[in-house]
């Protein structure tokens, strides 16, 4: 094909002087709209050769396919091929020394094209990945950075390349002199990775786990596993975007493990005063057992493996084992108990451990203080009385009340 008929065209116009430059200007305005022509042409093929071809393809392929921009990005080779294929017929005679630039711009912007459609297919495996039941305990979102990052440097040296008319290998043999730069301008990219792969094949961390790190702020669930940052959103909604190698070099903890079992530990303390324990006489144990209970006093002392005389804290403490055991909401088949702890300035703890069986926070709180709450209301029946510091306002009435009767007293 060539476009003697603009020449011609002109020609008819009057312009003489200035035909040649004319010639190409009204040539190339001709190519570069073919050029579009072709590119709304093999997008509207495209676009239509996906509906009918995945119309009854699986959601994830449709959707890695379409969402990822690979059909739309491999449109953009149509102009290519026009403009490639009409600079030695555009380009002759006194502009033929415009090939050769022209061909070098003409062959980067291939490069990057093609690129783009590599990256756009990494993009369809990480899309079609995240649909597979292994993309939450090995996410790939860090591997995928890595192959784009690599396609993206290859494009750099391939460009520079063409540019300078050499062999991509003359620029590769001096790529070792330049590793220590490279170390040095990468070194969070290569940490990263490094660690990524290494949470990917122990499975240390996925996707919606709950994870914590007291000293970087972080508490909450993990949103995405990157290739330089892992993005937490903890549970006030603040997102915390993580260097991820800090999740290899620092220890955190993992709540997943907590979640899948499905119970939550609790671990709290009833502060005892040491004032209030002392041993129960015969007819207060007899009606505590029966009370709380429902046996007989010798029933109760067998079953626990006790004898007389018994103390207070050790009734109330096999009530709240009884308590725990009974309890709907802990989970009966992991370890569950209350236990006196070491006795400290503010009164002897009684531990509560026990699992709920709820993990989500409100109703896991929820269940942890009605425990809290029943056994505090019923320590009094034992003859307990929980510690408590006694603020200002009561020492100063105490103090008062004191004054007062010495006063009253001396006057008598």
């Amino acid at each position: 094909m060539n476009f003697e008929f603009v020449k011609e065209w002109l020609a008819k116009l009057g312009i003489e002087g200035k035909l040649p430059e004319l010639d190409l200007i009204v040539s190339s305005l001709l190519v570069l709209i073919g050029c579009y022509i072709s590119y709304v042409v093999a997008r509207w093929v495209i676009n239509h050769a996906i509906d009918r071809v995945l119309s009854k393809a699986p959601e994830r392929w449709y959707n890695s396919l379409v969402n990822s921009g690979f059909f739309k990005r491999c449109a953009n080779l149509a102009p290519i091929i026009v403009i490639h294929n009409f600079i030695p017929i555009l380009f002759i005679d006194d502009f033929e020394s415009w090939q050769s630039p022209l061909r070098t711009v003409v062959g980067v912007y291939l490069t990057w094209v093609i690129t783009s459609i590599l990256t756009a297919l990494a993009n369809v495996v990480s899309i079609a990945y995240d649909y597979s039941y292994k993309a939450r305990e090995v996410p790939i979102t860090g591997v995928i950075q890595v192959a784009k990052l690599i396609l993206v440097l290859m494009a750099i040296i391939i460009t520079v390349a063409i540019i300078m008319n050499k062999s991509p290998m003359y620029l590769l043999s001096g790529f070792g002199a330049m590793t220590a730069i490279l170390m040095v301008v990468f070194r969070d990219t290569l940490m990263g990775f490094v660690a990524g792969v290494q949470l990917a094949t122990n499975r240390m961390v996925a996707i919606g786990d709950w994870i914590e790190l007291s000293d970087h702020g972080v508490d909450g669930t993990v949103q995405e596993v990157g290739l330089i940052s892992v993005k937490v959103q903890n549970w006030d909604k603040t997102i915390v975007f993580l260097p991820t190698y800090i999740l290899i070099h620092e220890s955190f903890k993992n709540w997943q493990g907590m979640v899948n079992t499905g119970g939550r530990r609790m671990r709290r303390s009833l502060m005892i005063d040491l004032d209030s324990s002392r041993i129960l006489s015969d007819e207060e144990l007899e009606e505590v057992a029966e009370k709380h209970f429902d046996q007989s006093v010798e029933d109760w002392l067998s079953e626990n493996e006790l004898q007389k005389p018994v103390s207070n804290l050790t009734v109330f403490r096999v009530f709240a084992n009884n308590y725990l055991r009974n309890h709907k909401q802990v989970r009966e088949d992991l370890l569950h108990m209350a236990r006196l702890m070491q006795p400290t300035a503010a009164g002897i703890p009684l531990e509560i451990y026990a699992f709920a069986k709820e993990t989500e926070w409100t109703k896991y709180e929820a269940i942890q203080s009605s425990i809290l709450e029943y056994l505090y209301s019923v320590m009094a029946d034992f003859g307990l009385k929980n510690y408590q510091y006694m603020n200002n306002n009561q020492a100063f009435s105490e103090q008062s009340g004191e004054g007062t009767h010495s006063q009253s007293n001396s006057g008598h």
